[in-house]
């Protein structure tokens, strides 16, 4: 009876003291969501998300300015990207590189109406 008491205190130290996965969760992703419309549709159309199709948009890592992910927009205008919390480079969303920080299991918007 002691031995097996033993054994299961043994195996809860270890346990602890290794950092089993099990007990610290990987944070859930955020998002950045990109929608892109088209001033001379929204005007034609009166329509406030008339999206733009295949318009570019680019995620770089800050630091390298490497890239992490690249799209483009879907029929509706729109790309999504999933990425693990941190500060990135957004370009194609803006004239100028946006700075965005994500958070986990959120998502940030942006809308971009080219001219």
């Amino acid at each position: 009876m002691q031995r097996h008491l033993f054994l299961l205190v043994m195996v809860v130290l270890l346990t602890d003291g290794t950092g089993c996965s099990y007990l610290q969760r990987t944070p859930p992703n955020g998002k950045i969501s990109v929608q892109v419309v088209s001033w001379t549709l929204v005007k034609k159309l009166a329509e406030p998300n008339a999206g733009l199709s295949g318009h570019k948009v680019t995620i770089l890592n800050p630091v390298d300015r490497s890239v992490i992910a690249s799209g483009i927009t879907d029929n509706s205008g729109i790309i999504e990207f999933e990425l693990p919390q941190g500060t990135y480079t957004l370009l194609g969303a803006s004239d100028e590189p946006q700075r965005v920080q994500v958070q986990a299991g959120q998502t940030v918007s942006f809308k971009l109406v080219v001219h």
